[in-house]
């Protein structure tokens, strides 16, 4: 099996298995050119074989051994973690400047990350940044659509529940319409089939929090018309990480936290928090190099799940990958080996149960259904449709 390519996009082989706020002003980003973003120059079979299905079935997924008791599932910085294994992982993109530069410095050096994603962020400028995480061997996650640092609210939970789910489903949608996406005006009119709006403008937080459940309905209609059968899709998004750490940071107390842990619960996700960051959002040090380089090496000896977002000053980060390279004590796992060390599973099952354990009235994850049979009706294929 092709191992370390997308356990995240590998959820969709369980079907060899038996299982049952206040609204944001759009700022414009940067514009660039589709060669910036453009993934380099692959091929579409190229793309597809960094989702290919492994020759032989895959293992069947068994149930965890490790029940995370009160706890939800994720990874929160109290994990005990073995020392010198480390997870990169990146938030706030795609960029269409700052991405294109972590993805050569991680694939001159053969690493993976994952990327948690701002659904806003995606657009028809954008998109191939996305197909090249994955052509490149990425996990992707869900960072909010909003990037809604004061989503959770104590004083009104069940809002708060409604508007978490709608964050993270819609940035979903977004991460499925940029895999299927064959061109900007191909994402734009899948934009506008599910959102019914002009794709140049932002979605407002309420907005989504009113109207998610439609946006799922016109997208599950767009998935059948793009191939996908029975609940498939083309990435299940199973990661989520709060903006800025939302109420596991911030001073919103238990209260907050069983808010946000109840919306991941019903979403069908899985939280993850960081036991280390780069610094690169602390005020007046975000292009300081040694503060960086120093951060990133200490917490990547250390070992845990390091938080660094997009935007990170290129030389600290390509400094600090070298390190981590040239260091025989420290090695780069990806989430999914996380997963399988924390709760004695793989993520495919693990994903599975959280999908059982959600409430019935969200899309689902894609597992356990069929992608299109023919390269020809998406950019991106499952390993399923690749069986066929």
């Amino acid at each position: 099996m092709k191992a370390k390519t997308l356990l995240g996009l590998s959820l969709l082989t369980l079907a060899a298995c038996s299982a049952p706020p206040a609204a944001t002003t759009p700022t414009a980003i940067a514009p660039a050119t589709q060669a910036q973003v453009a993934a380099p120059e692959a091929r579409f079979d190229e793309l597809v074989e960094a989702i290919e299905a492994p020759s032989a079935e895959p293992e069947r997924a068994v149930a965890c051994k490790t029940d995370p008791g009160a706890r939800p599932f994720g990874f929160f910085s109290k994990d005990p973690w073995k020392k010198g294994e480390v997870v990169l992982t990146f938030d706030d993109g795609p960029h269409p400047t700052a991405t294109p530069r972590v993805l050569d410095l991680l694939k001159s050096r053969k690493m993976e990350a994952t990327f948690f994603l701002v659904g806003r962020n995606i657009s028809r400028d954008t998109y191939p940044l996305v197909q090249r995480m994955i052509a490149d061997g990425h996990t992707l996650g869900s960072h909010s659509y909003s990037h809604d640092v004061t989503m959770t609210k104590v004083n009104a939970p069940k809002d708060t529940v409604e508007h978490i789910r709608g964050q993270h489903e819609v940035t979903a949608i977004m991460i499925d319409l940029a895999l299927m996406a064959k061109s900007g005006d191909d994402f734009d009119s899948m934009f506008r089939s599910v959102f019914e709006t002009d794709p140049a403008v932002w979605l407002t937080g309420l907005t989504i929090r009113a109207h998610w459940r439609t946006y799922l309905e016109h997208h599950k209609r767009l998935l059948a018309e793009r191939g996908f059968k029975d609940g498939a899709r083309p990435y299940p998004t199973v990661y989520s990480r709060p903006p800025g750490g939302g109420p596991y940071v911030e001073h919103d107390g238990k209260a907050g936290i069983a808010i946000h842990d109840e919306a991941l619960a019903k979403v069908g996700m899985m939280n993850v928090m960081w036991h280390g960051a780069a610094g690169d959002t602390v005020p007046g040090k975000r292009s300081d190099f040694a503060f960086l380089t120093k951060n990133m090496n200490d917490y990547a000896e250390d070992g845990g799940v390091l938080v660094i977002h997009d935007y990170i000053r290129a030389d600290a980060l390509a400094s600090s990958l070298d390190r981590i390279e040239r260091d025989p004590k420290i090695s780069v796992i990806t989430m999914a080996q996380a997963v399988e060390q924390k709760y004695a599973c793989s993520v495919e099952a693990t994903g599975l149960r959280l999908v059982n354990e959600a409430r019935p009235d969200i899309l689902g994850r894609g597992f356990l259904a069929a992608a299109p049979a023919h390269k020809a009706d998406v950019a991106v294929l499952g390993p399923t449709a690749m069986r066929q």
